[in-house]
């Protein structure tokens, strides 16, 4: 995704350079919003884990981890809210954020930031087992292995 994304923002700068055609502007100015809203979303989720400060020590612990999961965040956008982001009706669009359930979505983050799942655990089963996230993450863990 985050490769996508520069593709994008390479294209659409060539295009603006090079004086494109009308549609292609269209295009690429609907595709270079979606950029910023996706970047905002990633950087909004960063601010928020490293405010919370639960997924790591202070530092650069913490940092890496808000980073790869924020990462995650931005890269589990759903095709419609990015839909909507290029069509400029993002702010009322009312459809699932982010894709799949939170068992894929706890696999996704697990696999692509393994040093997260520690954290997790504690957030989620510290204090109650039973907790339903609990036993979601219980079992995203087996998958992620």
């Amino acid at each position: 995704m985050v490769k996508r994304i520069a593709a994008v923002m390479a294209v659409w700068a060539a295009m603006l350079m090079a004086g494109g055609s009308e549609g292609a502007r269209a295009q690429s100015g609907a595709d270079a919003q979606m950029v910023v809203q996706l970047q905002q979303i990633h950087d909004q989720a960063y601010a928020r884990c490293m405010s919370d400060g639960r997924m790591g020590s202070p530092g650069t612990d913490l940092q890496a981890n808000c980073s790869c999961a924020a990462d995650v965040a931005m890269n589990l956008v759903s095709q419609d809210a990015k839909q909507a982001m290029a069509d400029g009706t993002f702010a009322s669009f009312k459809g699932p954020l982010l894709q799949g359930d939170e068992m894929s979505r706890d696999v996704t983050l697990l696999k692509t930031c393994p040093k997260v799942g520690a954290y997790l655990q504690q957030q989620y089963c510290g204090k109650d087992a039973s907790n339903p996230h609990c036993q979601v993450l219980e079992k995203a863990q087996q998958q992620a292995q």
